[in-house]
């Protein structure tokens, strides 16, 4: 570990020795039969402190308690209505249930990550989609803090999945990388270092702001695809039946991929000029089927020059498939207090 750390030898046995004695570590006999005296094999753990991540999108809201170091139970709830006080309520509910799982209690919590859809507006603010509007321009964390008598940090559902997918999933040994954000709209997050890049204002990575109120209904967002197959007469589609890896056989979905490939591209190619990054990830809640198929149609602006291209990203789908924002959001916790 020395290495990779670039730390000395009693460097590291000091800070190990002074986590292990805080409770975060767990020493256990090495394996390893290497020559010379046996090391203890670490492991962190994972019940030496509980937090939570909630992520509100169009649809669903979903639930993570996460342990030091790894996800212990996910949930999933219906995001119904237009009534912030009553959404507010079966988020309490479900935090209730979702902690009674594990025989835990409020009191064991260190503090909640908020995710919401939609762009940054004041701190914990956000400007969310139509069917979210009862979420938009308020000062959620507090809101949620008083409710569940716990501290409350907040950010955009995006920029959580892109935590979730550089901690858990693809992202894990690549710095710099691009989240593209497949939801009821179109956004992302952007990891630069290991750790998300919010911008001046927040929103750095709100692709959507590349395409005018003209191109819009040909971004690749899922609402979009849920309107066209509508009109192929599957009526009453929500974003959950996308989840359908069949989904790509059926009538109108290639058509669809054909005509948002154009914004996609427009989308990749500027995140190849403005971040370069080694990888950009398809991820939100696009079914693995039809981010392969974008991939097959992903074409670079890339020109030769004296008999060479330049180098361009690895795209890749995103790992963590389930309840992505929310792991991230329950990441924030320890971001913001113990790492």
């Amino acid at each position: 570990m020395t290495e990779p750390l670039d730390l000395t030898q009693q460097s590291l046995h000091r800070i190990v020795g002074r986590l292990h004695e805080r409770g975060m570590l767990v020493f256990s006999q090495s394996e390893n039969r290497r020559a010379g005296p046996p090391s203890p094999e670490l492991t962190l753990r994972k019940d030496w402190c509980l937090t939570l991540g909630i992520s509100v999108n169009v649809g669903s809201i979903s639930l993570c308690l996460m342990g030091f170091g790894e996800p212990l139970e996910n949930m999933e709830i219906p995001q119904t209505g237009s009534s912030l006080s009553l959404e507010m309520d079966r988020i309490e509910a479900a935090v209730e249930d979702i902690l009674a799982r594990r025989g835990a209690g409020r009191r064991d919590v260190l503090g909640v990550g908020l995710a919401v859809a939609g762009h940054r507006m004041l701190e914990t603010a956000f400007n969310c989609p139509l069917p979210l509007a009862h979420w938009s321009l308020i000062d959620l964390a507090p809101v949620l803090g008083e409710r569940l008598g716990l501290p409350v940090w907040a950010d955009n559902v995006a920029r959580t999945a892109a935590l979730a997918e550089a901690i858990f999933g693809v992202g894990r040994d690549v710095a710099d990388f691009a989240y593209i954000a497949h939801l009821h709209g179109y956004g992302g997050g952007l990891v630069c270092g290991g750790m998300p890049f919010r911008g001046s204002f927040g929103n750095a990575g709100e692709f959507s702001v590349l395409f005018g109120r003209q191109d819009y209904d040909d971004r690749p967002a899922l609402n979009q695809l849920l309107e066209h197959l509508r009109t192929k007469g599957r009526l009453g589609l929500t974003l959950k039946d996308l989840k359908n890896e069949e989904l790509v056989d059926w009538d109108g979905v290639e058509e669809w991929i054909d005509r948002v490939t154009p914004a996609h591209n427009r989308a990749i190619n500027a995140i190849c000029a403005i971040f370069d990054p080694a990888l950009i990830v398809l991820g939100g809640e696009l079914p693995h089927s039809l981010a392969r198929m974008l991939i097959e149609r992903t074409e670079f602006n890339n020109l030769p020059r004296h008999g060479a291209l330049r180098d361009v990203p690895r795209i890749a789908v995103a790992q963590i498939i389930d309840a992505p924002g929310a792991i991230g959001a329950a990441l924030i916790p320890l971001f913001e207090t113990v790492l």
